[in-house]
């Protein structure tokens, strides 16, 4: 399932780096990568992009862009390029020198689209990487702008977006947990973050449905005698989501990536499973929901664990009260094999 695609404009750039491009000249001080005006048109002339994605081999992350044009007299708009930047922020271009430096020997190139949410993606490549060969195949003449008349569009845009969205799996991870927080530790695109907040709402309600039908299965095997379903017509707000044999509280986390993606307890949720002493309380931890096969692994004692962080919570906010403060809406992030003394073997859904 592709988190990200493309653009309406659908057009890619294509360009050979030269030596001054790539920071290796000997009698250049070029301080940036020259694009092309047909690509990138969604943006205004004006328009000052910050931040960017940037591909290379297995590599994958956002990064300061720093994407502009210049003014001519007359107002129009000339020469796009993204600029190095000053020596201590790590740029698209300051990574794509870095790369090549270490192969200063090879052919390098750097592909540019635009994705769904107006983020930009610069994708370096040389003629040793191993997509080298099929792309040039795909798009066989570089130092030029692939827009929609050209046939080669369609089979290029294709293996660019599967290349972007499987190498970028640990930003979509990021994404995930942003959506669960609100707290972007990188400057994510608005439309990123709320796509990503979607597809979280859909994946916790998915994996309810999923161990709503383990628990009929179980049911129905005689192991367990029957079941609540808290959330089955609307959202309860109650700290859990299934209530089993009248004694065992179930709070189902659900990812779509692995066992150790982060869970997040709310502060109810603390004072929920900390409050009870005698509280039979188990998280099924719902993986995998973006693989051919989903995954459970049913997760116990997580008692002392969080009595430890209650207290740190309640330590820190009578500290902020003291200071004429509030502190709201906690989201504790935790790794589950260190939240949980006892998980049991791994489910297949």
């Amino acid at each position: 399932m592709f988190f990200f695609f493309f653009n309406p404009e659908k057009r890619i750039g294509f360009k050979k780096l030269t030596l001054a491009d790539l920071g290796l000249s000997t009698t250049s001080n070029q301080t940036h990568i020259g694009l092309y005006g047909e690509v990138l048109t969604f943006l205004d002339d004006s328009d000052v992009v910050k931040s960017a994605m940037l591909i290379y081999d297995n590599y994958c992350d956002i990064l300061s862009c720093l994407f502009d044009r210049i003014k001519n007299p007359d107002g129009t708009y000339r020469s796009p390029k993204i600029r190095m930047g000053d020596n201590h922020t790590e740029t698209i271009v300051s990574k794509i020198r870095e790369f090549a430096k270490q192969k200063p020997h090879l052919e390098w190139f750097l592909i540019w689209t635009g994705l769904d949410s107006e983020e930009l993606v610069f994708w370096l490549l040389n003629n040793e990487s191993k997509e080298y060969s099929e792309i040039r195949h795909l798009l066989p003449k570089y130092d030029v702008v692939y827009k929609e008349d050209s046939k080669e569009l369609s089979d290029a845009l294709n293996f660019i977006i599967r290349k972007v969205n499987f190498v970028s799996t640990e930003i979509q991870k990021d994404l995930e947990i942003v959506s669960q927080i609100e707290s972007p530790s990188k400057p994510y695109k608005p439309k990123d973050i709320e796509k990503a907040e979607i597809r979280f709402k859909e994946t916790g309600k998915k994996g309810e449905e999923l161990i709503a039908e383990y628990l009929e299965k179980e049911k129905s095997a005689g192991r367990i005698s029957c079941f609540d379903w808290v959330n089955r017509s609307s959202e309860s707000g109650l700290p859990y989501d299934f209530y089993v044999n009248n004694q065992l509280y179930i709070d189902v986390k659900s990812t779509m990536y692995n066992f150790e993606q982060l869970l997040f307890f709310s502060n109810q949720e603390i004072d929920f499973l900390v409050g009870r002493k005698d509280l039979e309380y188990s998280v099924f931890r719902v993986f995998d929901l973006n693989k051919e096969q989903t995954k459970l692994r049913i997760c116990n004692k997580c008692l002392t664990y969080m009595t430890a962080m209650q207290k740190n919570i309640l330590d820190f906010q009578t500290k902020v009260k003291n200071q004429d403060a509030v502190l709201q809406n906690i989201k504790l992030g935790v790794k589950p094999t260190n939240c949980f003394l006892e998980m049991q073997p791994t489910i297949e859904l």
